[in-house]
């Protein structure tokens, strides 16, 4: 699981080079990517129309409040390399 602590959430704007490199990051990975919204409900990446619906959700969530969950070591870690990607700023 990859979410920011509440001490360093910061207002973000999804950008289209974002939403390029998130969907690559999903791409990348062997099996399902959970993307879960603050009101708990999880979507499945590999499922088109859960990816449809959860980026429309990512892209507006600019506190960070949704979290990533991969299945697997593998999975994970280009997972996380996205995430430092995108706080690396």
């Amino acid at each position: 699981m990859m979410k920011s602590s509440k001490e360093e959430k910061t207002m973000t704007t999804r950008t289209e080079n974002d939403v390029r490199t998130f969907n690559e990051a999903i791409d990348k990975c062997r099996r399902p990517v959970w993307l879960a919204s603050s009101d708990g409900t999880y979507y499945n990446m590999k499922s088109a129309p859960e990816h449809d619906a959860a980026m429309a959700l990512w892209i507006k969530d600019t506190n960070d409040e949704m979290e990533i969950f991969a299945c697997s070591y593998e999975d994970e870690a280009v997972m996380t390399r996205f995430w430092n990607q995108m706080h690396a700023a």
